[in-house]
Order: structure tokens, then C-alpha cells, then sequence
């Protein structure tokens, strides 16, 4: 099993990119919040109408929320009116936070750098992915549920637990990272018994 010291090592590690990351957020916030839009813009008006969704900028507020997201739920054709539901989420804790830890566990990880980089890339690929079905999560099952149902109140937990969730933000890249990252014989070096290395008593 790896030493204390060598745990010590990654956890100092990761920390250390993690807060970096997480400290640039007030200069790269609006950049990725942005990305995070164009993004689903593009994943969207690929799968429906260009009508049915909106993701638009919001007014950010103390809890960082800046991106309202809108999906079609009804379309009265005698009147005209046109209801959507809406949310509005952190780019933070949506996307950026995820990322952040992902990247701190990969480069931490003290495996080759060729390894590293790869797993960076593919790393990026799925938390991103990942990012876009927690979007698409609300987008496609909103349309289909009826007012005060008990599939109402399902998506609502779901909403609350998958699309809103602080715990899935943290516990996703983790699977991922180690999805990526780590191998057999990794898993086997770290579950082998610690030799030992007392010396015996002289007789």
C-alpha cells in the first residue's frame, strides 16, 4: 500500500491545483459560464426546435447563478400563449467545480506524465459530457410530465438531486478520475499488504 508520506504528497497536491482552479473562477467565470451556454445551445438546436429551449444569461446572483435555462412545456393554439418552465443554475457548481476537482485528482496522481495527459483528455471529455445530460436531464423530461402528478414531483427530486445537486458535482469526477486514470495493476499495488520490514529479534 502507498506510504503516508506519499498520500500526503497527492492530497497536498490536489489541494493546492483544486484552490488555484477555484480561485480563478472570479476571472475565468464568465468565460466558462458562456461556454457552458453556447455549448447547449449547440446540443439542443441539434435535437429540436430552435423554440423549444432558451439558455440565456442571467443576472448572477449571491449564490453565483447566471444561466437561465427555458424548455417549452405548452403551446395554447387558440390563444397564442406560449409557458415555459424554467431554472437557473450556477455555471459553478454545474460545470467548474467538477472540472476543478478532476483536474486536481488527475494531475495529482503520480503516475507518468503520458498517462496523465491522457487522462486529462478523456477526463475532460466525459465530465463535459456529463455536464450536457445534467442539462438535458430538465430539457427533455419537463415537456412530457403533467401538472401535479406523481411524476411531477419525481422529476422534482430528480431535478433537486442530479441537476442541482452539490454532492453529484463532487462525487461524479472522483468516478471519473478513477475511470481514467487508474489501472489494474494500480488498483493491485495499492491493495497489496504493506511488507514487513521489522527485523527479526536476535537469539
Amino acid at each position: 500500500m502507498p506510504s503516508g508520506r506519499s498520500i500526503a504528497e497527492f492530497v497536498v497536491k490536489f489541494l493546492v491545483i483544486y484552490g488555484a482552479l477555484a480561485a480563478s473562477w472570479p476571472l475565468c467565470g464568465s468565460a466558462y459560464a458562456s461556454f457552458l451556454r453556447e455549448s447547449g445551445k449547440v446540443l439542443f438546436e441539434a435535437v429540436g426546435p430552435h423554440d423549444h429551449i432558451r439558455i440565456r444569461p442571467a443576472t448572477p446572483s449571491e449564490d453565483l447563478k447566471d444561466t437561465v435555462l427555458a424548455v417549452r412545456v405548452a403551446n395554447d393554439k387558440e390563444t397564442g400563449q406560449i409557458t415555459f418552465k424554467q431554472i437557473t443554475i450556477s455555471s459553478w457548481m454545474f460545470g467548474f467545480q467538477s472540472t476543478s476537482i478532476l483536474i486536481g485528482l488527475v494531475a495529482a496522481t503520480p503516475v507518468s506524465k503520458r498517462r496523465r495527459v491522457w487522462a486529462l483528455f478523456a477526463g475532460l471529455v466525459i465530465i463535459h459530457a456529463f455536464v450536457l445530460a445534467r442539462l438535458a436531464t430538465f430539457v427533455i423530461l419537463w415537456p412530457f410530465v403533467r401538472p401535479d402528478t406523481f411524476w411531477t414531483k419525481a422529476l422534482r427530486w430528480s431535478e433537486l438531486g442530479f441537476v442541482h445537486g452539490q454532492a453529484v458535482s463532487c462525487f461524479m469526477p472522483v468516478l471519473i478520475w478513477i475511470a481514467v486514470t487508474l489501472r489494474r495493476e494500480d488498483a493491485r499495488r495499492l491493495l497489496a499488504p504493506t511488507p514487513n520490514l521489522a527485523t527479526p529479534d536476535a537469539s
